[in-house]
């Protein structure tokens, strides 16, 4: 199974706003990677640090999505809420943007293309928490925080794609 490292997420800080980035192949359709990535009633059993996720409305292919944690980073915690409204497009894109929760700002967009027998992901977000964070600390947790969830998404990825496989 694959995985990623902080070292493959790519985070900048310029004026109190986060701009992180990151892309990965995995053995799995466009339609399973979508579906893993959209399974918000079932995200707590995915992704390790969360404690709640549930969709609070649906209207076709614009989600609007609560979700709560806390991520640990050394001897940090940190406690988060976010209420995002999320956006399928057709040309395999997910577009997203806070509405309330911990932060200021978030907007985010991810690509996923069919790539041989798999797909390719490209992920980019840019982030205001709602409160100071030294950049010394918040890039490395964001990278930390980043690569950890999105390993436990391409583990759950590549789970479902077995399952199919095997149908």
């Amino acid at each position: 199974m694959g995985g990623l490292g902080d070292d493959d997420v790519v985070v900048d800080y310029h004026d109190g706003t986060y701009f992180a980035g990151l892309a990965f192949r995995v053995a799995a359709s466009p339609s399973v990677v979508i579906d893993v990535l959209t399974d918000f009633n079932h995200m707590v059993g995915i992704v390790p640090n969360l404690e709640s996720s549930q969709i609070i409305s649906r209207k076709g292919s614009v989600f609007v999505v609560k979700q709560r944690g806390k991520a640990n980073f050394g001897p940090f915690s940190f406690p988060f809420e976010s209420l995002r409204q999320i956006e399928l497009l057709t040309d395999g894109r997910i577009l997203a943007r806070g509405l309330g929760g911990s932060a200021k700002h978030m907007h985010s967009e991810l690509r996923v293309q069919a790539q041989g027998s798999g797909a390719r992901v490209d992920y980019q977000v840019e982030v205001e928490p709602d409160r100071w964070l030294p950049s010394s600390i918040g890039a490395p947790f964001m990278r930390h925080e980043m690569a950890e969830q999105f390993t436990a998404l391409i583990h759950e990825m590549e789970r479902r794609q077995g399952i199919a496989r095997s149908r």
